[in-house]
């Protein structure tokens, strides 16, 4: 899929190196100890100081490169502002460091601001008696629900405290970074209210993880919002960045830079489209969403069940509200669907 798409660079650079990819836009690749395994993180110089666009996770080798960058070639003029696309960790565990450090600023939209407190107060639970009740109601046996409970370990890599004050971004405004003026484009799917922001003088897109070069960003329906229908939200928003001008320089949070805005999220609806079609024609009967990350993602729902029941579930939940697949709740509470 990836082949269709034009590169800027062909291989990335080294992990915390600081890379002069536009005038007055720089780039900084981080290792993750996840998948993916890096995070790209992006420099705006503003002629007085900086702003930064994400901060990566909260790791020793993380901050180790932050702080040779910021004791070496960028100390002569201060962070002012440290810009978040999203709350997740990758993205936003070092923020309160960079914020006690620099003394700067931060902008994040509302909803991924209340994400990064929710994400703080749970940072030592793996899923919990709430997480195992929401899977029984989705079709786990009290011995399944109590399996993957037992599979998990507390969390590894924990975000800090997130910043007690921020400015508010919102869908629509525009805002300074570097020498440009950017647009904000929230969106949901992958996250609750994810910034983009787009260089209209420039035709610069910094995408976060909503718009990747190799990667399908992934759509999960939380146990906070059973109901929630994120897979509708996430092709929605591949419309609305179908205005973008079709040569737009897509600045991706993980991968490489590319141009082929347009291809790429053609491509990311077909995919999404397909598994939906793959699912939908894969229940011939009454399904759960347990059942389905049994079938779909059996090693991933030990390791990640967040993930791998959030997708199940994001799945059936926007089959239903296109009618493909009837949802009901019976007398105790149990979820279930069939086709119609």
């Amino acid at each position: 899929m990836s082949d269709d798409l034009t590169f800027t660079v062909q291989r990335p650079p080294a992990y915390g190196e600081l890379t002069d990819l536009l005038p007055g836009l720089f780039w900084v690749r981080l290792p993750m100890p996840t998948v993916p395994n890096h995070v790209n993180c992006w420099l705006l110089d503003n002629g007085t100081g900086w702003t930064q666009v994400d901060c990566g996770f909260n790791t020793d080798d993380t901050f180790e490169m932050w702080d040779k960058l910021w004791r070496g070639l960028l100390r002569s003029r201060p962070l002012q502002n440290l810009t978040l696309t999203h709350a997740h960790l990758d993205h936003a565990g070092l923020a309160a460091f960079f914020v006690k450090e620099a003394k700067c600023t931060v902008r994040m939209p509302l909803a991924e601001w209340l994400s990064a407190w929710k994400l703080w107060h749970e940072r030592e639970e793996a899923p919990d008696e709430h997480f195992a009740a929401f899977m029984k109601r989705n079709g786990a046996s009290a011995d399944e629900a109590a399996q993957v409970i037992a599979a998990q370990r507390k969390p590894t890599y924990l975000g800090l405290r997130p910043p007690r004050e921020f400015t508010r971004i919102r869908d629509g405004d525009t805002i300074a970074m570097g020498k440009r003026d950017w647009r904000v484009i929230t969106a949901g799917g992958h996250s609750a209210e994810h910034a983009l922001f787009f260089c209209e003088s420039d035709r610069i897109l910094i995408a976060g993880d909503q718009v990747l070069s190799h990667m399908t960003p992934s759509v999960i329906a939380p146990s906070a919002q059973p109901e929630a229908n994120p897979m509708q939200d996430y092709l929605e928003s591949l419309t609305r960045l179908e205005a973008l001008p079709a040569d737009t320089l897509v600045l991706p949070s993980h991968g490489l830079p590319f141009r082929g805005l347009h291809v790429r999220l053609a491509q990311l609806r077909e995919h999404h489209l397909a598994r939906l079609d793959d699912v939908a024609s894969a229940i011939t009967g009454k399904v759960s969403a347990f059942a389905l990350a049994q079938e779909v993602f059996p090693r991933v729902l030990y390791a990640n069940p967040r993930q791998a029941f959030g997708e199940s579930l994001a799945h059936l939940n926007m089959l239903a509200s296109q009618g493909r697949l009837t949802r009901d709740v019976d007398a105790d509470g149990a979820i279930s669907f069939a086709p119609v």
